[in-house]
């Protein structure tokens, strides 16, 4: 017998507000999976905001505005409601899922953070957020995790049951593959008025980003005089975070460079036109800019965060997290040999091969029809 289409209903306000690395994990599961299953019908909810337009138009793809006095309000009460009206057969949603929903829920956890307390935020926020996750993870039929780092962080932090925790890694877009490094360094020439070689980083710069660390080992390299002529923030930069980073770059401060958000078609440029890619962060979930930065080639230092050691393997270089010697030992090493680069370049390459969307919506799509009772 043929199995009835299921009607699946996704939390869009990641994709609507432009919630950087959770936006990019919506818009490709949702587009691989209509890809993947012809007949599975999609429902996208949000509460303000205007759909993204970066998601293909598809005939069995719907956003719906539900109108709410205040986020909390909309999880609490105005989607359960609608969802039962509407008779989706499963939610899918990151962190927290309603609770009061009568469907099926599966619930993205991308990391541990909140229960960490690895971020600024006040009591009331951090405790509420941490016990509807809690909450979330227990009421939910199965929870996605990007790494096996984060599905240890989630079972051990939220008490999370590991039979239910099933491993989703990310995948990385087709728009991330090598490309001419030399057109790249032009356009980002006449569009950011960058240099012809930079050190770049890609993130949100929350604290635990460390980005005042690579400032420091920038400063160090342009002390060593270590052929490199600038160091790029790519993304959101709070002032506090910038501030700390032009004291820790001292004299070099002005040859660091922020360019706020980019417009997605600008991204793969930076990864093909730069020297090398830093990320030394403290705590990640995943990593999803070193994965997109190997798909490019471009050579990758990463913290010893276990779960950028579990996503770059031997493809790139690790150092501890907060050393500043190793950290400029290894950008200097690669900036000053270019079969280091090349190797490097190739192996992150040939790392990023194994991680797909398609791989990430068939293993969601599976837990899916678990979650229904279709498998």
């Amino acid at each position: 017998m043929k199995k009835p289409a299921l009607t699946i209903g996704y939390d869009g306000r990641p994709v609507v507000y432009r919630w950087t690395g959770m936006r990019t994990y919506t818009v490709s599961l949702i587009d691989h999976l209509l890809r993947l299953v012809p007949n599975v019908k999609v429902q996208i909810y949000y509460h303000h905001g205007e759909p993204d337009t970066a998601m293909a138009n598809h005939p069995n793809l719907t956003w719906r505005s539900v109108s709410a006095p205040t986020g909390w309000w909309w999880t609490f009460f105005q989607i359960p409601a609608v969802l039962r009206q509407e008779k989706v057969d499963l939610f899918h949603a990151d962190y927290i899922v309603p609770p009061l929903a009568s469907v099926p829920t599966v619930v993205t956890v991308h990391d541990a953070i909140s229960a960490l307390f690895l971020e600024p935020s006040d009591v009331k926020t951090r405790v509420l957020t941490n016990a509807l996750t809690f909450l979330s993870v227990h009421r939910s039929r199965f929870v996605l995790v990007p790494s096996r780092s984060a599905q240890k962080d989630v079972a051990r932090l939220f008490r999370a049951p590991l039979d239910r925790l099933v491993v989703t890694p990310y995948g990385v877009g087709a728009q991330f593959r090598p490309g001419d490094k030399k057109r790249a360094i032009q356009r980002l020439t006449d569009r950011f008025q960058l240099p012809e070689s930079f050190i770049l980083t890609v993130n949100f710069f929350r604290p635990r980003k460390n980005a005042p660390l690579l400032a420091a080992a920038f400063r160090e390299l342009k002390r060593r005089k270590v052929p490199v002529k600038g160091l790029v923030y790519v993304g959101g930069c709070p002032q506090s975070v910038r501030e700390k980073v032009l004291l820790a770059a001292g004299e070099w401060g002005p040859f660091v460079h922020f360019t706020g958000y980019v417009d997605d078609e600008w991204l793969p440029d930076f990864y093909r036109a730069c020297d090398v890619f830093a990320f030394p962060s403290l705590y990640e979930g995943f990593g999803l800019p070193v994965l997109e930065a190997m798909s490019c080639r471009a050579p990758v230092v990463v913290s010893d965060a276990p779960a950028l050691c579990e996503l770059v393997g031997d493809a790139g270089r690790i150092v501890p997290a907060k050393s500043l010697k190793d950290l400029t030992d290894a950008l200097e090493e690669i900036l000053t040999s270019p079969d280091l680069r090349e190797i490097l370049s190739q192996r992150g390459r040939q790392r990023a091969e194994q991680f797909t969307w398609d791989q990430t919506a068939r293993i969601s799509w599976s837990v899916y029809q678990k979650a229904v009772g279709q498998l």
